[in-house]
Order: C-alpha cells, then sequence, then structure tokens
C-alpha cells in the first residue's frame, strides 16, 4: 500500500503517480462485488410487491446494528460503501449504516497479521481477535444508540424511488434488467471511487503521519482528536497509516481506535456521492468525529 513508505520526498514523480493509481484502481475493483449487490438489492426492493425498502428499515432497526457492526469488521473497502448507499435509498437504518462505519476495519486487521507473521509487530493474535472484537461491540452499541436517540436528526422520506430520479437510472422501469441497472450505478461509484482515491492516495503520500511527529500524538486529548479528524478522510489507506502509527509505538491503543472508529474507508465517500443531504451527511461526520474521539479518551483512561 501507499503511506508505508518512509517519505515521498525522494520518489520520482512518475512512480508515486503510478503507485497511487494502481493503489486507487485496486480499491475501486476491490469494492465493485459487493457494491453491485447492494445496488441488486435496491432493485429488486424497487421491483417487488411484497417486499420493499421501509420493510427492510423497519428490520434494521432491530437487527441491523447488530449485523452492520459484524460485517464491519470484514477488510472490505467495498461493505462501507454499500451500507452508505442502503441508507441513501431508505433501505437501512442510520445506526445500521453507522455501526458498520464505526466497526470497520479495512486494512488494519491484514497489516496487523502481515507485521505478526513478519515477528515485527508489537501485538499477538489475541491482542489482535481482542481489538477486532472491540471494534465490532462499540460498531453495535453505538449503532443502536443512533438509532434510539438519534432518529429525529435522519429524514424520514427517502425512498428509492426518489434515488433512481436523481441518478436518472430508470431502474424502476419493469422491462428494465436490474443486472444492467444495478451494473451502471456500480460502474458510476467505481469510477468516482478511483479518481478520488487517486488523488487522496497522491496527497496523503506528500503529507504522511510521520512528518507530525509523535510528541502531537502522545498528548492526551489533543492526540485522539487529530487522529479522530484524520480517519475522517475517506480513503481506505488511512487505516494503514493508523495502524502502522500503532504497531511501531507513534499512538497508543485509545489513538488506534479515535483514529479507526471515525474512519469509514470509501462509506463516507459514497454516502457524499449518493446522500443529497448535506444536513444529514454533515451529522453523520460530527458522530463519526466526536464518538470516535470520546471512545479514544475512554479507552486511554480505563487501559
Amino acid at each position: 500500500m501507499l503511506l508505508l513508505h518512509p517519505s515521498a520526498a525522494g520518489t520520482p514523480l512518475p512512480t508515486l503517480l503510478g503507485e497511487a493509481a494502481l493503489d486507487g484502481l485496486k480499491d475501486g475493483l476491490w469494492s465493485i462485488p459487493v457494491l453491485f449487490l447492494a445496488y441488486l438489492l435496491m432493485e429488486l426492493l424497487e421491483r417487488s410487491r411484497k417486499f420493499n425498502e421501509s420493510i427492510l428499515h423497519a428490520y434494521s432497526r432491530k437487527a441491523g446494528p447488530a449485523l452492520g457492526g459484524l460485517l464491519g469488521v470484514v477488510p472490505q473497502c467495498g461493505i462501507s460503501g454499500a451500507a452508505a448507499t442502503l441508507f441513501s435509498t431508505g433501505s437501512i437504518s442510520a445506526g445500521t449504516m453507522l455501526a458498520v462505519f464505526f466497526a470497520t476495519s479495512d486494512e488494519m486487521l491484514p497489516v496487523m497479521l502481515s507485521s505478526l507473521a513478519d515477528g515485527k509487530g508489537a501485538t499477538d493474535i489475541g491482542q489482535i481477535a481482542a481489538i477486532v472484537a472491540a471494534k465490532a461491540v462499540m460498531g453495535i452499541v453505538l449503532g443502536y444508540l443512533v438509532d434510539a436517540f438519534g432518529s429525529r436528526l435522519f429524514a424520514r422520506d427517502k425512498n428509492i424511488h426518489s434515488f433512481c430520479e436523481r441518478e436518472h437510472c430508470e431502474c424502476d422501469e419493469e422491462e428494465g434488467s436490474v443486472w444492467l441497472s444495478a451494473l451502471k450505478h456500480t460502474v458510476k461509484i467505481a469510477v468516482m471511487l478511483i479518481a478520488v482515491t487517486f488523488a487522496l492516495n497522491i496527497i496523503l503520500e506528500l503529507v504522511g503521519i510521520e512528518r507530525l511527529g509523535a510528541t502531537v500524538f502522545a498528548t492526551p486529548v489533543v492526540g485522539e482528536l487529530l487522529l479522530a479528524l484524520f480517519g475522517l478522510i475517506p480513503n481506505c489507506s488511512v487505516s494503514v497509516v493508523i495502524t502502522e502509527a500503532y504497531l511501531s509505538g507513534i499512538i497508543g491503543l485509545g489513538g488506534l481506535f479515535a483514529g479507526l472508529l471515525s474512519n469509514a474507508g470509501i462509506g463516507l465517500l459514497v454516502l457524499l456521492r449518493t446522500n443529497k443531504n448535506r444536513r444529514e451527511n454533515l451529522t453523520v461526520i460530527a458522530l463519526l468525529f466526536l464518538l470516535g474521539a470520546l471512545s479514544g479518551m475512554l479507552i486511554n483512561l480505563v487501559v
């Protein structure tokens, strides 16, 4: 992955651009299968006469955050993107989507397992399992809390029909192919993801986390706030940077959770693309930042 290099200062521009493009392409392509399934479900809900997004939304308030927290720990960028899409169409609750966002680990698990295999990690398999389980539990709890106390912050009039009208996809035409329509949606999102990820990878490579120094992130409260802010960058590579910083001792366990709880990977990027309610999007960003930072601070006090 990008960002594992000590510095981009001596990296030739063609190499930097090539690595950024390759990384962006990889993240976009890995997301396609999960995003396609999400859009296919959306198409089927739109055309079903017995089962629609309203019914799915009602069930998601009951069991959605639990399922979202479990799915979020799977190291796959597309899951958070799929959750954002389903929320934008009214198919799942805000708490379910945020449970996925909070639990999302993206590259954390592969990086930790890789360091363990290389004998360079500061953790063992038990610690890794505990971190993954804790992220899942925190995602589930925070997701249910959002549905229980923050539902009024999110509109209840979302539906797939309105989404299709905005996207001009004509997905409610009965004679159309659900497979083709789902593929069109997926390609549009994938192209956007690849382009934005390419740009973000270049920026993140040029402004590495190691340049800020260990002292800033070791400062109580300030460190968690900065890492939660850094985690908001909608890019899978951010989880690599934060995990590497934890394994190298630059940040502590609280900092790790602050950064990774706020980091929803491409989910936040897809949300900004598919949900046109700016107030809701700002609310989601604020919840990710505040709950991520507060959770990191609490962990530092307890551990």
